[in-house]
């Protein structure tokens, strides 16, 4: 009984889904030139014919619902459908080449019988479907849609939880809005396949955009902290410079301070300084937009500036060894 109810509730659901669709009396009342008479009614029949073959190749490329049908012992029936699509296809045909022989009438005809004889397969493979208990959302998860549009959902949110833009925001809530679950589920098992591949390609694009938007919003962001940064080691070179030259002021042995630092004289040490930032601008200047080229930048101007910070100590360790007449002293 439950089964029965089932079923009977899926033909009218069915039903109601084919009468959305605008019958061929309807064009014909309201066309009047033949060729644009029938050139709508093998369109309509095209796009029949398209909804039943996708319908049918979700079913047959699922092991799990065939196994199903095929236990029901629905599988006769399921085939002598496809059977009969086929020769709906070869109605189609038909009324193409008539078509194109300006046999308007035979057009009409053949595209006429082509559409009934789909809307029967159509209905008729969703009885048995039913009938065998084929879960919904079994035919598409064979096909992997379903998961791919979960995948896409699962990205959004990631992205979402980064610091994002209101226009990022809006790319993501627009792609969220193509990944409907529910009515992809729908229309795949009306057979409307390339509706939801449309769907899910708009909603990857939208997603591709807004993390091209936040690569670019990171990139200006390490750009930014980058040249912040070679500030900071320009300045750090100045002021050792600066305590350098107010130490030799002073009487500070240089050469002996420089020495132990592993350096020749003033214009060497300040010939390493130079070298330092200089290697940080190139690394600045040469690198494009790629996250992997920032990272490696960033990390050597960090070197640098552990080198800095390294030799500003040893030059505040030597003078204050001076200071205690524990090197050579202060120049007679």
């Amino acid at each position: 009984m439950l089964k029965t109810k089932r079923t009977a509730a899926l033909i009218l659901l069915v039903t109601v889904i084919l009468a959305a669709v605008p019958s061929l009396t309807t064009i014909s009342a309201s066309i009047q030139m033949p060729e644009n008479k029938a050139e709508n009614y093998v369109a309509l029949a095209d796009k029949a014919k398209e909804q039943v073959q996708n319908f049918i190749d979700l079913i047959s490329a699922n092991d799990t619902a065939m196994g199903m049908i095929e236990q029901a012992g629905l599988m006769d029936e399921f085939e002598g459908n496809v059977t009969l699509f086929n020769q709906g296809v070869g109605n189609l045909t038909a009324a193409h080449n008539a078509l194109n022989v300006s046999d308007y009438e035979g057009a009409i005809a053949n595209a006429t019988n082509a559409f009934k004889i789909f809307r029967q397969v159509f209905v008729a493979i969703h009885i048995i479907l039913a009938e065998a208990g084929v879960p919904k959302g079994r035919l598409v998860d064979a096909q992997g849609l379903i998961e791919a549009m979960e995948r896409a959902l699962e990205k959004i949110e990631k992205l979402k939880e980064m610091n994002i833009t209101s226009e990022v925001q809006k790319l993501l809530d627009n792609a969220t809005a193509y990944l409907n679950i529910e009515t992809a589920r729908l229309w795949l098992q009306e057979g409307r396949v390339n509706d939801v591949v449309e769907n899910l390609t708009i909603a990857k694009g939208l997603i591709a955009k807004a993390y091209g938007l936040i690569e670019r919003h990171a990139w200006e962001m390490l750009t930014t902290r980058m040249r912040n940064y070679i500030k900071i080691l320009n300045q750090t070179c100045e002021k050792i410079m600066e305590r350098l030259h107010t130490a030799e002021d002073k009487g500070f042995n240089m050469t002996d301070m420089l020495g132990q630092m592993g350096y020749g004289n003033m214009e060497q040490f300040q010939q390493h300084l130079q070298n330092m930032t200089m290697t940080a601008k190139q690394d600045m200047e040469q690198i494009k937009n790629n996250m992997e080229q920032i990272r490696n930048a960033i990390q050597n101007m960090n070197g640098i500036g552990k080198s800095l910070r390294e030799i500003d100590h040893d030059l505040t360790r030597n003078m204050e060894q001076q200071r205690r007449g524990q090197g050579n002293g202060r120049k007679p």
